[in-house]
C-alpha cells in the first residue's frame, strides 16, 4: 500500500512537471530573435517608451526586468516573458483541472493524467503558442486571470486569504485587459454565490478593498508617463491596438469554441459539452464548473480576431480563457464517460474506457502538430527584410510620410527600441493630432509647418506644403487617397515607397523606377516566403504594390499601370483590387482611369 501511494505521488508530480515544462519549452524554440509585425506596438508600449491605450502595467514591468539581462535582442527578451507566462498558465490549468476532477470523482488514479492532458492540449495549441512567441501577447493577462480563479477556489486557504489574493490579481488584470478582468470578476462572483463564500464580516470586505488599491497603484505609470520631460514619444491615452486590429487583413472573428473545433476536433468539443453539463448538474462541482461556462458564453458574445498577423487583438485574452475552459470541461467529460463505463458490466466496457483515455491523450499530439506547422517566429525574416529596405537603405536625412498603422509601428519600433536611423523623420499621419508628435516633427524639420497645418485643417497635405519639404529633404510617402493627378505626376516608385519629386516626371523615368522598385519588392517577398509563410509581410507588400500601381494610374500612365497590374495578378490573381482595376482600365476612355474607392 505504501509503494502504491508513493508511485501515485511520483506519477502526479510527473504529470505536473510535464504540464509546466513542455509548453514553455515549445514556445521558446519558436520565439523570434528579431521583432515581427505583431509585437511592434506591444514592444514599444511594453518597454514604457510611449503611453498609448491601455497601460499594460504587468507587461511593462516584466519586459523592463527582462531587458536588464543580456539574453539577446530586446524583442527576444520580451518574448521570453510571454513564453514564461505560458508555463505559468499551464500550471494553473493543471491545478484547477485536477481540483475539479478530484471533486467530481475523488481518489481516481486518472485525475492527474487527465489534468495534464487538459493543460497540454490548451497550452500547446496554435492559439496560445502564437501568443507566447511575441512580446506583449495574451499569456500575461491569462496568467493573472487564471491565478485569480485558482485563488478564489483554493480548498485549503482561509476566506480572507482567498478574497485578498483574488482582489489583487483581478485588479492587476484590469490594467492589462478590462474585458477579461470583468469576466474574471463575474466568474469569481458566480463561484462565491454557488459556494456561499461571499464576504461576511468586515475583515473579508477589507480584503476586497485591495482591488481598487491595486488598480490605482498599477495605473500610476499610465497617468504620469505623459508628464515626464524625458518621454521619448507621447501619443496620449486614447490610442489602442483596436485601431490596428481593424486593418489586419488576415484576421477574422473567431470564438474559443470555433478555435477548439478547428485545432482539436468536433469529438473533443462534444465531450467538453458533456463535461460542462455533468459538472453543472452535480451540486458538488457546480461552483467549480459554472464560472468556466460563463467564460465560454462571454467569449461567444465577444469574439476576438483569429489569425491576425499585424497585431494582437485586445480580446485575445478572453478567447484564451475560453480555450482553457473548454480543455478543462473536456477532461471532466472524459472522466465522466470513463467512470460510467468502468462501473457498468457491459462487455468490453473497460477496453472502451482505456481507448477513450488514449484518445484524449492523442489530443495533445494533434494540437502540438497544428502549432508546429502554423506557429514558428524563429524562421520569419520577412519583417527584418522589409525594415532593411524601407528604413535602413533610404537616403540620409529623409522624411517619410506614413499612413498605414502597421508600417508606422514597424518604423517607430525600429527607431525607438533598436535605435535605427535617427536621422530619418517619420511623420505618422493618423497620430499627428496626438500628444507631442507634431512638435517632434517640427523640431526635426521646421519647413514642415505648412504641411502639418494642412493636415490639421484639411486632413491631407497640400501640393505646395509637400513641395516645400521635398526641396529640403528626400521625401518618401505612402499614397494618400485625397491626392489628385497634380500630385501624382510628381510621384515615382522607389523601393517600398513612393518618392515625391520636385518636378513632374516623364513616362520613361516612371517606368524605369517601377522596374527597380519591383526588384526590391521581389527580394523582400522571397524572404517572406519561408515556411511557414510570413503573411504579415506579404500583405504589406501587396499594399505597397497597390499604392505604386494607383500612383501610376493617377498620373495617367497606362503602360506602367498595366505592367504593375500584371505583376500583381501573377502573385494575387483573385485579389479584388486586381480584378476591379482591370475592369476599370478596360472601360476607361483615354488615359484617365477611375481609381476612386480602390484605396482607403
Amino acid at each position: 500500500m505504501f509503494g502504491a501511494s508513493r508511485f501515485r505521488q511520483f506519477f502526479d508530480f510527473l504529470s505536473l512537471w510535464l504540464a509546466v515544462a513542455i509548453p514553455g519549452l515549445a514556445a521558446l524554440q519558436r520565439v523570434a530573435w528579431d521583432s515581427v509585425w505583431r509585437d511592434d506596438l506591444p514592444l514599444v508600449r511594453g518597454l514604457g517608451l510611449v503611453a498609448p491605450g491601455g497601460p499594460s502595467t504587468l507587461t511593462t514591468v516584466a519586459m523592463q526586468l527582462a531587458s536588464l539581462f543580456p539574453l539577446g535582442p530586446l524583442p527576444f527578451r520580451a518574448a521570453l516573458i510571454s513564453a514564461l507566462a505560458l508555463s505559468i498558465c499551464s500550471t494553473f490549468v493543471f491545478l484547477m483541472a485536477r481540483g475539479v476532477l478530484e471533486t467530481h470523482v475523488p481518489g481516481s488514479f486518472l485525475n492527474a493524467p487527465l489534468a495534464g492532458v487538459a493543460a497540454l492540449s490548451a497550452s500547446l495549441g496554435p492559439g496560445l503558442q502564437a501568443e507566447a512567441t511575441v512580446g506583449g501577447g495574451a499569456t500575461v493577462p491569462l496568467a493573472a486571470g487564471l491565478a485569480a480563479l485558482w485563488a478564489i477556489t483554493h480548498p485549503q486557504w482561509s476566506k480572507e486569504r482567498r478574497h485578498g489574493v483574488c482582489a489583487i490579481l483581478s485588479g492587476a488584470l484590469l490594467t492589462e485587459s478590462a474585458l477579461a478582468a470583468l469576466v474574471v470578476l463575474l466568474a469569481c462572483a458566480v463561484s462565491m454565490v454557488l459556494r456561499k463564500d461571499w464576504p461576511g464580516n468586515r475583515r473579508e470586505w477589507i480584503a476586497w478593498g485591495l482591488w481598487p488599491l491595486t488598480v490605482g497603484v498599477l495605473m500610476m505609470p499610465a497617468w504620469f508617463r505623459p508628464l515626464s520631460p524625458n518621454s521619448i514619444l507621447n501619443y496620449g491615452r486614447d490610442f489602442s491596438m483596436a485601431e490596428l486590429a481593424m486593418v489586419d487583413p488576415v484576421a477574422r472573428p473567431a470564438t474559443g469554441l470555433a478555435a477548439w473545433k478547428a485545432e482539436v476536433g468536433v469529438v473533443s468539443l462534444v465531450i467538453a459539452v458533456l463535461g460542462g453539463v455533468m459538472g453543472l448538474v452535480r451540486k458538488r462541482t457546480r461552483w467549480l464548473v459554472a464560472p468556466w461556462l460563463l467564460v465560454v458564453a462571454t467569449d461567444a458574445v465577444f469574439p476576438a480576431s483569429h489569425g491576425g498577423v499585424l497585431t494582437v487583438d485586445q480580446l485575445t485574452a478572453l478567447r484564451s480563457f475560453a480555450i482553457v475552459a473548454i480543455a478543462m470541461l473536456a477532461s471532466v467529460g472524459v472522466q465522466t464517460v470513463v467512470t460510467t463505463l468502468t462501473d457498468t458490466a457491459l462487455p468490453m466496457a473497460k477496453a472502451a474506457a482505456v481507448l477513450l483515455v488514449l484518445f484524449d491523450g492523442t489530443l495533445v499530439a494533434v494540437t502540438a502538430e497544428n502549432a508546429a506547422f502554423s506557429v514558428d517566429r524563429s524562421v520569419q525574416p520577412g519583417a527584418s527584410a522589409y525594415t532593411d529596405q524601407a528604413l535602413y537603405r533610404i537616403d540620409p536625412n529623409a522624411m517619410v510620410l506614413v499612413r498605414s498603422h502597421a508600417i508606422i509601428w514597424r518604423l517607430l519600433a525600429s527607431q525607438v527600441v533598436a535605435g535605427a536611423r535617427p536621422d530619418v523623420v517619420v511623420v505618422p499621419f493618423p497620430l499627428m493630432g496626438r500628444g507631442t508628435v507634431a512638435a517632434g516633427v517640427l523640431a526635426h524639420e521646421p519647413a514642415a509647418t505648412m504641411m502639418l497645418r494642412d493636415m490639421a485643417l484639411e486632413g491631407t497635405a497640400g501640393p505646395h506644403a509637400v513641395s516645400r519639404v521635398s526641396d529640403r529633404r528626400r521625401l518618401l510617402v505612402e499614397l494618400d487617397p485625397a491626392w489628385k493627378d497634380e500630385m501624382a505626376v510628381h510621384l515615382k516608385a522607389e523601393g517600398l515607397w513612393l518618392s515625391m519629386e520636385t518636378q513632374p516626371l516623364g513616362r520613361s523615368d516612371r517606368r524605369l523606377a517601377a522596374e527597380n522598385a519591383g526588384k526590391v519588392i521581389e527580394r523582400v517577398a522571397k524572404a517572406a516566403s519561408s515556411q511557414p509563410a510570413d503573411e504579415a509581410t506579404q500583405s504589406v507588400l501587396l499594399t505597397v504594390a497597390k499604392q505604386q500601381t494607383l500612383a501610376a494610374a493617377l498620373a495617367k500612365d497606362r503602360q506602367v499601370t498595366y505592367d504593375l497590374l500584371q505583376k500583381m495578378a501573377a502573385v494575387a490573381p483573385q485579389d479584388l483590387f486586381v480584378r476591379a482595376l482591370k475592369q476599370r482600365m478596360e472601360h476607361a476612355k483615354g488615359a484617365t482611369i477611375d481609381v476612386s474607392g480602390l484605396i482607403r
